[in-house]
């Protein structure tokens, strides 16, 4: 199914970048073209001591490289006026930071801004998991929250092509003290979000505990051409925990913008959660990451006695009542291979064990298990699929339900809400009434 693409570093203490004249490789691998004088980085994070500063209009070219070889440098730029003075710094090859050159206007159109002021959500701790963010009025279905572009893009290569942790830190850094004043502040909380971390949280540690993601657009694309996958942080939105049930929705739009909608309606009192992993993933996986990745960018910086530990994921589909070996637990991944194995078939337009009983069973399926931010993908399938059957009065209702999760999931003009509103406008003409009918001979 179509979707918007989506699809988520502690200084060294007073160590200098070289130049490219002195050297191609530190102990560290960095490179920097000659400049007035050497990168000094402080003991505190915020910004690094240098003469460079980006100007406030347009894209900058740092020249400060790190990578495996000097055709495959990773370096780093800026362009602080971007988004109406948001900003954005980004670590990238070259040839992708020419495409970003070309997109200034196009990324300028995300809306950067809480669609409420105050905010119907406060800040506050979480039971095993930190700092979260729970409703403070009732909050129903569709209800838009929040949109913000990234400011920080990072290739996802740099991360295994740098292989010095070291250096990624200072670069990952360094660019995100190029960012404006107030955007930066931004980022500084999101790194040390209470008074209770005594260090700043790595930048690369949020950025994988918080895998957001875009993909540049390619010119020509071949089956080998690289590819241009970005990493994408948007510190606005990592306060919001994970939870593999949640009743928020997001999704990054056509401007790289990061939007948050109510996916159930909420009450006040109720955390506000979204899902940082597919939660259709099978529950040990989903586990076994939320434990690394959540669980490190939990405690990192924090004081061991602060430390929150456990097993798992948290959330009450991981550890519902009885534990993740319980009764509860066993009927949860039961159901969900159940909708997995549905969904296969669904999926295969050609299948011949599909038939009306399949099909609302996976719908009760779905909706029994909560999944309140994933409705778009089920309902396009239960539409389609009693079409086939030419049951085109139950492919219209879901037709019309595709469309309504599809903008809480993708937003109003994506790919998938577009194609059920055409099917539900017309539903006997779609090419999908009675396709398996036709298949199987019994109509014309």
């Amino acid at each position: 199914m179509a979707r918007p693409l989506l699809q988520m570093l502690l200084l060294g203490l007073l160590a200098p970048l070289t130049t490219a004249a002195e050297s191609e490789g530190s102990s560290e691998g960095l490179v920097a073209e000659a400049i007035d004088q050497k990168l000094i980085f402080a003991s505190n994070f915020s910004s690094p001591i240098t003469s460079q500063t980006p100007p406030l209009q347009g894209w900058w070219a740092s020249k400060i490289c790190a990578g495996p070889s000097q055709k495959d440098q990773f370096c780093i730029y800026t362009n602080r006026r971007v988004a109406k003075g948001r900003g954005m710094v980004v670590i990238t090859h070259q040839d992708e930071f020419e495409k970003l050159e070309k997109m200034e206007d196009h990324l300028s159109k995300a809306d950067n801004k809480f669609y409420d002021d105050p905010v119907p959500f406060v800040e506050t701790p979480v039971l095993q998991k930190g700092l979260g963010v729970v409703a403070n009025k009732t909050l129903r279905r569709n209800r838009p929250l929040m949109s913000f572009s990234p400011v920080l893009l990072v290739h996802r290569d740099f991360f295994d092509q740098v292989p010095n942790k070291k250096e990624r830190a200072k670069m990952l850094d360094t660019a995100v003290s190029y960012l404006p004043p107030e955007t930066l502040a931004k980022v500084n909380k999101w790194r040390q979000p209470t008074p209770e971390y005594t260090s700043p949280r790595s930048l690369e540690t949020l950025l994988f505990a918080h895998p957001f993601e875009v993909v540049l657009p390619y010119v020509w694309r071949t089956p080998d051409a690289p590819h241009s996958r970005h990493a994408a942080a948007y510190p606005e939105v990592g306060v919001f925990q994970h939870d593999c049930r949640p009743n928020l929705a997001w999704y990054i739009d056509e401007h790289f913008g990061l939007k948050l909608t109510v996916a159930r309606k909420t009450v006040p009192g109720e955390e506000l959660t979204i899902a940082y992993i597919d939660p259709l993933k099978p529950t040990e996986e989903r586990s076994q990451w939320v434990a690394h990745y959540r669980g490190k960018a939990q405690n990192e910086g924090l004081p061991v006695e602060k430390h929150t530990h456990h097993d798992g994921c948290p959330c009450k589909a991981c550890s519902p009542p009885g534990g993740p070996g319980g009764e509860a637990a066993r009927e949860q991944e039961k159901r969900l291979k159940e909708i997995l194995a549905i969904r296969s078939e669904l999926r295969n337009y050609d299948s011949t064990k599909v038939n009306v009983e399949m099909i609302e069973k996976f719908v009760k399926l779905v909706e029994q298990d909560r999944l309140h931010a994933k409705f778009a993908e089920a309902y396009e399938l239960a539409a389609l699929n009693f079409n086939y059957l030419g049951e085109d009065k139950k492919a219209k209702k879901y037709a019309d339900l595709a469309v309504q999760a599809g903008i809480v999931e993708g937003g109003i003009n994506s790919n998938d809400v577009v194609a059920m509103r055409i099917m539900a406008s017309d539903i006997k003409g779609h090419y999908s009434y009675k396709y398996t009918l036709k298949r199987r001979g019994l109509a014309k």
